[in-house]
């Protein structure tokens, strides 16, 4: 009898949440003069859930694009979603209009609404929390950006490449854990929660995702009590952990600017100036900053995998930005200063953020009322989505889109390319970081990483399709089987021959992008070879042969995760360091670094087993 009370009462409360959101869709009647948005018809209540697939939901929706237009909308269990394919459009609606289209959706599956807790600056309506927490983070990231991020980026990357070498099958953990000990330096001034930062980021992602957690499938779960619905316990659980981390951290830098020897961190400065923001509540700048933390180590890590995936199938890149880092950096891994000297290594960023969105579906909007555009109805209550994946396939800015082709920013004949090249390529400002009020205020932080991280892998890194006479540990001290087989690799690809008596003068260093008869020969200045970019073109013109194949062939390309926040699932590959003596010159780096101690081991908080069982711990993910 309790059994099928139980079940009476979950099929009632799911049969209520169906049908307010079936009563919630907009209303036909349109205005005078004004059509429905179109968009596929779907089914009676589901609309057209079923029609789109768990994986690669955004490919998709960009296939809906090309049938509909470059806005339409699409009923998702009575909800109403509207995608915009096309930038102009979502410049038009989401910058232009940005007094009406910057609020944030409902997300269900959090304990606290998102739009009124201030927890999350990114997930805030536009309200006093969402003011207070921007004015804060616009001086943290413009005292970080003047100050190159405390060389944080740069002082991990040495780090991060001992662990490469060591370990090149845990490329995953080691490029991760390069963003999160960064981010964790930048918030809290200390590397050691990086672990937990992950764990956090991972639980918030599954929170906020449309595929993640079930709350958000089925939001009639989080209406019943705790012991009923798993779901909300686990969501509940992480909550409670979140705000018991970031309170530790607080407490941790209140403690170290006590005993003045508190690195310089986002954190050290709310507490300096703890009355300048008007910050409401105790906890709201711990959470300020914590955000700031967890948005850090949850999207810059999926690019920098990206770039492992593109050279592995687009190879012929490589050798061009190893070049250009030779000329430029000589024996060390790039620094912040060098950034204005590398525009191939900025193209070839950008490209991975163009080819490979972190975010493919975009971060949705919300529509406060009711508005028209191009002749088109767009009702109050719709969820906007600038659909990354689309923008950044228009064929018109990017001829090609399907291929990775890092050349489109620095050839002038391409769409894209700006000049000076001292300057752009950028990702700055990119579609990418978002669009009007919401655009993302921590991107001079992923610029930074990136630059550093990507810059820092190519420097000292070969990276190939795995071979299958190769064993799983592909990387070693010296990188090549012999001296010989190295020299004839660089001789090849025409690198800088690297060995212990090596010395590079300061005019080479400084050379950049100033003109001489050999960047004259070239496409752009130190750029490669024209002869080599022949081969390139040949390259790519096979490419496009094979993206015209079957759509029922697996694309490797495309297996990436099913979260709001994308990236590759990890996959094996060949990754050698290049010569010995960059080997040797990288650990001597690192080990420069910790004889100072600068590294640290990672932290637990919550005891045995990560707190497997406890009140307060890591929940499954």
């Amino acid at each position: 009898m309790a059994l099928l009370s139980l079940f009476l009462v979950v099929s009632i409360l799911c049969a209520a949440t169906l049908w307010k959101r079936f009563a919630n869709r907009p209303h036909k009647r349109l205005p005078p003069g004004l059509k429905e948005l179109p968009g596929p018809k779907g089914y009676p209540i589901l609309g057209s859930v079923p029609d789109v697939p768990e994986k690669n939901s955004a490919v998709k929706f960009a296939e809906w694009a090309k049938e509909y237009g470059p806005i339409y909308q699409v009923n998702l269990a009575g909800s109403n979603h509207v995608w915009i394919s096309s930038d102009q459009v979502a410049h038009d609606l989401l910058s232009k209009k940005g007094a009406i289209y910057s609020d944030r959706p409902h997300i269900p599956a959090l304990i606290d609404d998102n739009r009124t807790s201030g927890q999350y600056l990114p997930l805030t309506s536009k309200n006093g929390a969402w003011a207070r927490q921007r004015k804060f983070a616009n001086t943290v990231m413009r005292e970080s950006e003047n100050a190159k991020f405390h060389r944080y980026p740069e002082l991990e990357a040495k780090r991060m490449l001992v662990e490469l070498m060591e370990q090149p099958s845990q490329y995953n953990h080691a490029l991760e854990s390069f963003i999160s000990r960064v981010t964790c330096r930048l918030a809290w001034g200390h590397s050691e929660a990086n672990e937990e930062l992950k764990q956090r980021a991972r639980e918030l992602l599954i929170g906020v995702s449309p595929t993640g957690a079930m709350g958000n499938k089925l939001p009639f779960l989080m209406s019943l009590p705790d012991w009923l619905s798993p779901p909300k316990a686990w969501e509940r659980r992480r909550a409670k952990t979140e705000r018991k981390f970031f309170e530790i951290m607080q407490k941790d830098v209140e403690h170290d600017m006590k005993e003045k020897r508190a690195p310089q961190s986002w954190m050290k400065t709310f507490l300096e100036h703890r009355g300048s923001w008007g910050f409401q509540y105790d906890m709201e700048g711990a959470y300020s900053v914590g955000m700031h933390g967890i948005a850090g180590a949850l999207t810059i890590a999926a690019p920098m995998q990206t770039f492992c995936l593109a050279m592995c199938h687009y190879p012929q890149y490589l050798p061009m930005l190893q070049e250009e880092l030779d000329r430029v950096c000589g024996d060390r891994p790039p620094r912040s200063e060098d950034r204005e000297n590398l525009p191939f290594l900025r193209a070839v960023i950008r490209e991975c953020l163009r080819w490979r969105p972190p975010v493919p579906t975009g971060i949705p909007h919300y529509l406060i009322q009711d508005d028209s555009y191009a002749g088109y109805h767009i009702p109050k209550g719709s969820v906007m989505h600038p659909l990354e994946w689309a923008i950044s396939r228009d064929p018109a800015m990017f001829p090609d889109p399907e291929i990775f082709n890092p050349l489109r920013w620095v050839k002038p004949e391409f769409p894209t390319y700006r000049e000076p090249l001292s300057q752009y390529p950028t990702v700055i400002n990119c579609t990418q970081f978002g669009y009007g009020r919401r655009v993302c205020q921590g991107q001079g932080v992923a610029d930074e990483d990136m630059l550093i991280g990507i810059g820092s892998i190519a420097w000292l890194f070969n990276i190939a399709k795995k071979s299958e006479n190769n064993s799983d540990e592909a990387c070693s001290d010296s990188g090549y089987d012999s001296q010989s087989e190295a020299e004839e690799l660089d001789e090849k690809y025409g690198l800088r021959r690297h060995h212990a008596n090596a010395t590079i003068s300061a005019e080479e260093l400084n050379a950049g992008l100033e003109k001489s008869e050999a960047t004259e020969e070239l496409f752009y200045p130190g750029a490669w070879p024209a002869a080599d970019i022949a081969e390139d073109e040949a390259h790519m013109e096979k490419v496009r042969v094979k993206t015209k194949k079957s759509s029922q062939d697996l694309d490797p390309t495309l297996d990436y995760t099913t979260l709001l926040i994308a990236k590759p699932v990890p996959f094996e590959f060949d990754l050698s360091v290049r010569t010995r003596y960059l080997a040797e010159k990288a650990r001597s780096l690192f080990e420069e670094e910790r004889a100072k101690g600068a590294y640290s081991s990672s932290r637990a908080y919550w005891g045995e087993s990560q707190g497997q069982g406890k009140e307060l711990g890591w929940g499954k993910v």
